[in-house]
């Protein structure tokens, strides 16, 4: 749907599950000395700020990252991934998994991001500019389609559609 905004709802408990196990996994992947290709189905914005109007008028955040930002350990790839966010955009940035996965990959590895939302498009061809990732205004299941098998083949494929849809 694209009702649906994830600003009301970055950083809440569900997202730093996911962007943990997501940073856990990437982290894992990278260890192998081989090129991977993460794709990424709804990539929604990249960068979120958990002082805008939105993330107010819910305060989910401060339920999930609020309360859990100093849990985890210095060396979990998480806390690194998002101690460099906040190092570079402020301590009320939030990194969505398009941001949390370009901290960890490296240079020979390959990100493909679909969105099709309009703003949250834009905003995520913003936050992506000089990553080198493939962004693209599009239906995410008919990109994942389009480019499997990817090149290079292994890697990680992440579809988490809005809860709306």
């Amino acid at each position: 749907m694209l009702s649906y905004q994830h600003s009301y709802h970055a950083g809440n408990l569900a997202d730093v599950h996911k962007h943990a196990i997501l940073a856990v996994m990437l982290d894992y992947l990278t260890r192998k000395d081989k090129p991977l290709t993460y794709i990424e189905t709804h990539s929604g914005r990249g960068l979120y700020r958990l002082d805008s109007d939105e993330a107010q008028k819910t305060g989910e955040a401060r339920q999930g990252i609020g309360r859990l930002a100093d849990a985890f350990a210095t060396d979990h790839p998480y806390g690194r991934a998002l101690s460099r966010v906040r190092a570079a955009h402020g301590a009320d940035a939030y990194p969505g998994s398009p941001i949390i996965a370009a901290q960890i990959l490296r240079p020979g590895d390959r990100m493909h991001l679909a969105e099709l939302h309009p703003r949250e498009h834009a905003a995520l061809a913003e936050a992506m500019a000089g990553s080198g990732a493939d962004v693209r205004r599009q239906d995410g299941a008919e990109m994942a389609l389009a480019i499997t098998p990817p090149t290079p083949r292994r890697g990680l494929l992440l579809i988490d559609p809005s809860y709306e849809v």
